[in-house]
Parts: structure tokens; C-alpha cells; sequence
């Protein structure tokens, strides 16, 4: 290659490396909160009375996610006030105001002014001040908020073929690494019969009486026991309606449960995260046709 075409390609792929660094235009709310902008959408911005809807990670300079939506499947909301608002808003707020349609934008500040200026509170005690916090954030959609049932509507069905595959490969992973053979029935739960010892069966929609021990897959922390519990199996999760008339009385089972069959993406707020895949230990006592809530056992 002679000095010319060198020079011609040196030059070509410094403006290559200029053009990356500039990919991401830096942009600054009115009260002067910074942002990136990594990729521009329609650039039409919201109106007041509308909907932002976006999902986004949010993480710590040790890479600990804090929150990812992607995965939850629940992606954010934000209401776009009347400008007379405007003001009084802190920077993340503002920059909302800013965005449009498919924009993906991200931003990293120390912890505490991350918590003042994103989430509009001081820096709880338990989290390390040293560290930074990202967010990577990207819009979905701006919509009515008339029509965000619609929204949320379609947005949970497409959700749940993926939250199926992804549960699937999990609970197929965590039984694999633990060497664990289980049965599997047409609703996707996993099950191990300890004992079968052919007793009468519940309906699914049966009273039952059971004792229970419930982890998470993710981590196999207790979160719920109980020796002794009676109830209609027309009062709880889809998982143990399927899974329960598996069992004869005297009859102990574990089931390996997805979340669509559990507590869904909304989770359980205190006890259950969101998609949180369950562990069940179960041994049924005793099954009839009704509760009878006075006395709360089967008749």
C-alpha cells in the first residue's frame, strides 16, 4: 500500500472514531440536569395529559441492578403535567418533557445526587454513598392515558409467551445443575411425587387441607410455611389449582411452579417479587367438597 491510500485510510478511521464518540449528543433540562441521548426517535415531544411509556435498567458502579424492567416485564409510567408544573420539577422530570417516541437516553451520577435528582429523595442509609448509579432508559411509547388499559392490555400478552420461555429455561437450568429428575405436566410445573399412597383426590375446586413450605427458585429462600392450612382450591394460584389434585390424601409432593402460575409479573408487594418462579414442598391431609369458613375445614 503506498503513502497515499495509508493516509487516506489513517484519516478515514479517525473520522470513524470521532463519529462514535459524538454518537451520543449530550442534552441539559432548564434547571440544567444533563443527559445523553444514545439514539433519537420521532422527536415528537409529549403533551401534557399524556403517558411516557418506558422501560429501563438501573444499576451501581459495583454492576449491581437495582431495577430492570426488561426482565420485570412492568415498564414505567410517567403523567406529562401541565407546564405551569415545570418549575417545581427535578431535573429527571424535566428531562421527561424532553423525550419522544423510541428515544434511549442514559445518564450516571454519584448515589446521592441520584436519589435527589432522579428520585426525588435523600440517600437511604443502607446505600453506599461512594458508589454512582446508571440509568439506561428508553421509550416505548406516548399515549393517552385513556387508552393505557389498551396499552397494558397487549403489552401483558406478548409479555407472557416470553416470561413462559424464560421460566421453561430456568427451571430446566436449576434442575439440571442440581441433578434433580422431575415429571412434568401440560401446564409447564415441574413435580416430584414423594409418596403416593392412594388416597381420595381433590377436584380443582376442592377444599383442601395442607401443610407447605414455599421458596423462591432463584435463591430457595423459605418465604411462606404453614403445617397446617385449609382453604378452596378456587381461592388460590393457578399453580396449586393444577398441581394439588396430583395428590391423594396422605400424598407429599415438591412442585416447581412459573410465574404465570403464580403471582405474575405484579408479584406479591412485601412477600413475592415480580415473575418470582416458586418452590413448593406439599402434603395433603385431607380434601372435601366445600370450606366452611366458621369452622375452617373441609366438609
Amino acid at each position: 500500500m503506498n503513502m497515499t491510500k495509508l493516509a487516506n485510510v489513517l484519516i478515514g478511521l479517525l473520522l470513524l472514531c470521532a463519529a462514535c464518540k459524538n454518537s451520543a449528543e449530550e442534552k441539559a433540562t432548564p434547571n440544567g440536569f444533563k443527559f445523553q441521548v444514545v439514539k433519537a426517535g420521532d422527536g415528537i415531544k409529549p403533551k401534557p395529559g399524556q403517558l411516557i411509556i418506558f422501560d429501563y435498567v438501573m444499576k451501581d458502579s459495583k454492576d449491581s441492578v437495582w431495577m430492570d424492567t426488561y426482565d420485570t416485564g412492568a415498564p414505567g409510567v410517567f403523567p406529562i403535567q401541565d407546564s405551569a408544573a415545570m418549575a417545581s420539577e427535578i431535573g429527571a422530570l424535566q428531562m421527561f418533557r424532553m423525550l419522544s417516541r423510541t428515544d434511549s437516553v442514559t445518564l450516571t451520577r454519584p448515589a446521592k445526587e441520584f436519589f435527589k435528582d432522579v428520585l426525588g429523595g435523600p440517600l437511604p442509609p443502607q446505600v453506599d454513598s461512594s458508589r454512582s448509579v446508571t440509568l439506561t432508559l428508553h421509550v416505548v411509547d406516548i399515549i393517552e392515558q385513556q387508552k393505557y388499559p389498551e396499552f397494558m392490555a397487549k403489552h401483558s400478552e406478548k409479555r407472557k409467551g416470553y416470561q413462559k420461555q424464560k421460566d421453561a429455561k430456568l427451571i430446566e437450568k436449576y434442575l439440571a445443575d442440581k441433578s434433580i429428575k422431575t415429571q412434568q405436566d401440560t401446564s409447564g410445573i415441574h413435580y416430584i411425587i414423594h409418596s403416593s399412597n392412594g388416597g381420595k383426590k381433590p377436584s380443582s375446586t376442592s377444599c383442601v387441607e395442607v401443610s407447605y413450605i414455599g421458596k423462591f427458585l432463584k435463591d430457595e429462600k423459605t418465604f411462606d410455611k404453614n403445617e397446617k392450612m385449609t382453604f378452596s382450591l378456587n381461592q388460590v394460584i393457578p399453580g396449586w389449582k393444577y398441581s394439588i389434585p396430583m395428590l391423594g390424601v396422605g400424598d407429599s409432593a415438591t412442585f416447581y411452579i412459573p410465574s404465570h402460575l403464580a403471582y405474575g409479573p405484579q408479584g406479591y408487594p412485601g412477600a413475592i417479587p415480580p415473575n418470582a418462579i416458586l418452590i413448593f414442598d406439599v402434603k395433603l391431609f385431607g380434601t372435601g367438597e366445600t370450606f366452611d369458613p366458621a369452622t375452617r375445614t373441609c366438609k
